[in-house]
């Protein structure tokens, strides 16, 4: 037998008294799972391997899960971007074709912009592969009842993009002034004392205050560590 992709598997409705209202109540979570590796969909394929759950397919490929799609639409599938040739074409596929599908993404990666992509396509779930299997199962139930459910990382991503845009958010943040903010700017820029204080109209004692303010609010002690500060927290 083919271990990337396991056999179709369904549950038997009604029982010998044709009782088809108690079983349509207890109906299971019908889950595809999508992973390019053979090994996690049998360690996936284990982790629904209970009651409220019944795994209709695993396949390795978007070919593959695209022609289960077309047979047998599961109430979600789960995913990985790493689905040759690009895990994303199955959310775009069930939201063409299968929009009683929801959509989990099971992955490792940590880059926002994969996974903004794949928020903004409609994926309702994101677990990451270092959570416990808890976790998933959590999701699948919460994202299959209508709900949303994702991992710290995403979830500060939607976060993010629902607070109003607000261009000075961050200065305030680390506490600076607009002047001291211009300073930032022209020292991340690499401008000596005496051009930046000819440019603010300043003196260059006077200047020297302001950084020695700057140096204290962002917990720096030069203008090199200023500079790396900016760069990796973007604070302007």
């Amino acid at each position: 037998m083919d271990r990337t992709r396991r056999p179709l598997a369904r549950l038997a409705v009604g029982g010998p008294g044709g009782d088809t209202n108690g079983a349509e109540a207890a109906k299971p979570i019908e889950v595809l799972i999508a992973d390019s590796q053979p090994i996690a969909l049998d360690a996936m394929a284990r982790v629904f391997d209970q009651p409220g759950f019944s795994v209709i397919a695993g396949c390795s490929t978007c070919d593959e899960t695209i022609a289960v799609l077309r047979q047998h639409p599961p109430d979600v599938l789960i995913f990985d971007f790493d689905v040759p040739p690009d895990g994303l074409a199955l959310v775009r596929d069930i939201n063409r074709h299968h929009p009683g599908t929801r959509a989990v993404l099971f992955t490792s990666a940590t880059s926002d912009s994969r996974v903004q992509d794949a928020l903004d396509l409609g994926v309702r779930g994101v677990v990451l592969r270092e959570m416990p299997p808890e976790a998933l199962l959590q999701c699948v139930r919460k994202v299959h009842a209508g709900e949303q459910w994702l991992a710290a990382g995403p979830r500060r991503l939607v976060e993010r993009r629902r607070q109003p845009h607000d261009p000075d958010r961050r200065r305030r943040r680390a506490g600076l002034t607009g002047r001291e903010t211009d300073i930032v700017k022209l020292v991340a820029r690499g401008l000596p004392n005496k051009e930046i204080a000819k440019r603010l109209d300043v003196k260059e004692g006077t200047l020297k205050i302001h950084l020695h303010n700057i140096y204290r609010k962002l917990n720096v002690e030069s203008r090199l560590a200023l500079t790396l500060y900016v760069q990796g927290k973007g604070v302007l």
